[in-house]
């Protein structure tokens, strides 16, 4: 079932949303849909599992505090990214799991305007899946046409090999350049941690909201991990287009690893001068969950 949190007429913009869920189901923040739609676009610019939204990693609660989105108390998820919007807007919550989500409390806190802002950039996510990582392919984070600015990332990994996740770079390509303008060193490093990071933590800006490679012994097969990065302080504009990457493969670069390529799921955060989607519509919610790959078969001995 799909219900309609939020349908305002006229000018204005979101300030915060707040939502709490109680569900019969224990992956229920994979499973339940956000989508927010701006001045009657035919697809929504945002779409998105309500846990990828909220940073939550592997479907799984974890108290964080960060500038734009915060989860407090128990369960208490918050979001201070500022929407905007010129005449209409929609937001709505879907439950694509097979049992009832019993309870959906929200509090949207919005304001209206006597005109729409000039040159309006919408908010808008983009989500992807890659079970398992692309073999010779960075992976995309963000590809959008238009003028605007990128404001954030959250990435989650299950790691289906031994080895440390965290050695691609990240590259930003603006208005179509053949190189990129930012490149980074590393995907921990823009993540804005070091060394593996060590343990969960959190700061206005980035941080690690699940880690739990202590228990699983070190940087081993079926650590998952998940991270984000704001660019509240630091967005990176465009006036054409956006191409962000970011590589995965056990030296970074190369895009590979033995036995098995890590999964990802990925959002990307930006604002941009065009309220509809620039991307397909996300999977169903039985490709959104990761599973280990199946170790290969060891060679026969000679």
């Amino acid at each position: 079932q799909t219900i309609t949190l939020a349908d305002i007429a006229g000018a204005g913009r979101f300030t915060h949303l707040w939502i709490t869920i109680a569900a019969e189901s224990p992956d229920h923040l994979r499973e339940v849909v956000l989508r927010m739609t701006w001045d009657d676009a035919k697809t929504p610019a945002v779409e998105c599992p309500v846990g990828d939204f909220f940073a939550q990693g592997p479907g799984k609660y974890v108290e964080f505090h960060s500038g734009p989105v915060s989860v407090g108390g128990s369960k208490a998820l918050n979001c201070y990214w500022p929407m905007p919007f010129a005449k209409h807007a929609v937001i709505t919550a879907t439950n694509a799991g097979p049992k009832n989500v019993g309870a959906f409390y929200y509090n949207f806190d919005y304001q209206l305007e006597p005109a729409p802002q000039s040159n309006i950039r919408y908010f808008h996510t983009q989500y992807r899946n890659f079970f398992p990582a692309p073999k010779g392919t960075p992976l995309t984070i963000c590809e959008a046409k238009g003028a605007g600015h990128f404001v954030g990332t959250v990435v989650s990994i299950l790691a289906n090999s031994d080895g440390w996740w965290g050695e691609g770079d990240d590259n930003f390509y603006i208005d179509g350049a053949a190189k990129p303008d930012i490149s980074g060193t590393g995907s921990e490093d823009y993540f804005c941690g070091a060394w593996d990071f060590g343990h969960t933590f959190q700061t206005p800006s980035f941080g690690v909201t699940f880690y739990d490679n202590p228990e699983k012994g070190g940087e081993k097969r079926g650590i998952q991990n998940t991270v984000y990065r704001w660019h509240t302080a630091d967005p990176v504009p465009f006036t054409k287009s956006l191409l962000f990457t970011l590589e995965h493969g056990r030296g970074g670069w190369d895009e590979d690893r033995t036995p098995l390529r890590n999964h990802y799921t990925t959002l990307g955060l930006y604002y941009i001068d065009h309220p509809e989607a620039d991307m397909p519509p996300i999977p169903p919610y039985k490709d959104r969950v990761p599973a280990l790959l199946p170790l290969p078969d060891p060679a026969p001995a000679k």
